[in-house]
Formats: C-alpha cells, sequence, structure tokens
C-alpha cells in the first residue's frame, strides 16, 4: 500500500515546533516554559519533539538563534542598500521595530531572557545579541562618519532606542498609556543625525 501524499501546503514539523517554542518562551520564560505545552502547539507530542531537539536548552537555542539570523539578514539588507546614511539608519530602525511588531513574542522573551537570567538563557543571548549590537555600532559608526553628533556615547544610544522599543513592545495594555506614540525614529534622527544645514 502506497503512502498517503503529503500536503504540499502543510507546515513542516519543525517549523511548528520552533513556531511554538518562541511563543512558549515568550510568554513563560525558559524556566517555566514546558516541552509537553510546546509540542501539544505544534500538533505533536513531547517524543516527537524530543527527536527533533533532544533537550529545551538545545531548542531555546535554535528560536534564539533563528530569530536572531532573520534580524540579521533584515539589517544587513538594509544597511547595505540605497540610500542615504540617514535614510538606511532610519531604515534599520523601522526594521527593528518591524521586526518586533511582527514576531510578539520576541520582545517579552528577549527582556525575560535578560532579566531572569535563569539556566542558558544569558548564555544563548550574549552568543546572538551581543555580536548583532557590535555590528550595528561599528556600521553606524563607519557610515555614519561627518553624522553622528560629536561626543555621542554610539553604543549607549543604540541600546537606550533598542531596550525603549523592546519594553514599549512589551508592555501590553500599557503601552499607549505610558509611550503614547512611538517616537523611535524621532529619537533616533535627534540622538544620531547631526541636522542638515540648509
Amino acid at each position: 500500500m502506497a503512502r498517503p501524499r503529503r500536503d504540499p501546503d502543510a507546515v513542516p514539523t519543525v517549523e511548528r515546533i520552533l513556531l511554538a517554542a518562541e511563543v512558549a518562551f515568550g510568554a513563560e520564560g525558559f524556566t517555566r516554559a514546558r516541552l509537553s505545552d510546546i509540542a501539544a502547539t505544534a500538533g505533536i507530542r513531547r517524543p516527537s519533539l524530543l527527536y527533533h531537539f533532544k533537550t529545551k536548552e538545545l531548542l531555546y537555542d535554535a528560536v534564539v538563534h533563528r530569530l536572531f539570523d532573520q534580524l540579521r539578514i533584515q539589517f544587513a539588507a538594509t544597511a547595505h542598500g540605497r540610500g542615504t546614511f540617514d535614510e538606511r539608519l532610519l531604515g534599520l530602525m523601522q526594521c527593528w521595530l518591524d521586526f518586533i511588531s511582527n514576531r510578539p513574542a520576541f520582545a517579552p522573551m528577549l527582556l525575560r531572557g535578560i532579566l531572569d537570567g535563569q539556566g542558558p538563557v544569558r548564555e544563548h543571548l550574549n552568543r546572538e545579541l551581543v555580536p548583532l549590537l557590535d555590528w550595528v555600532e561599528a556600521w553606524v559608526s563607519t557610515a555614519g562618519a561627518g553624522r553622528i553628533p560629536d561626543g555621542i556615547p554610539l553604543r549607549a544610544a543604540l541600546l537606550q532606542l533598542g531596550s525603549n522599543a523592546l519594553v514599549r513592545a512589551a508592555s501590553g495594555p500599557l503601552r499607549d498609556t505610558l509611550w503614547g506614540e512611538p517616537m523611535t525614529l524621532e529619537l533616533t534622527r535627534m540622538l544620531l543625525m547631526v541636522p542638515v544645514e540648509e
């Protein structure tokens, strides 16, 4: 008897696992997220999940690496695209805002990882977040030579802008009460761009 044909539109198992894990780690953090819940959300059983990812740490690592890999690709395309430095810098910030918005579990997962620091979380974030921040800082410093205000602590400014967007995104119903309209792009202009004289 022949095997039934696979649905070409079906989401592959690993993809379903990674998406379910991203949501679980965002909602519960590394320590509290349960593999059985992730498996159920992915439409499989825990032994099937463990076939693909032997431990929760390996699953967490895969989720974090995939998220930052996608972010790196988007950042590189924007930074090396067409336009002035100002346009590309604002494009990078918009990329960050869009990524956070399109991946709602990302901001809480990242913030929980920074704050909780339980299990392997900080090690994974250190391996993914720090090199990305280093890359952005180097790009802004090099591409923005002459366009960045003198004396600006660049890394601190980038962290301020990025963490502000993260906390805003993770704030749920308090977001609009606390922040009102998002001002990240305007703050980017104020902090990182010398006004153009007319």
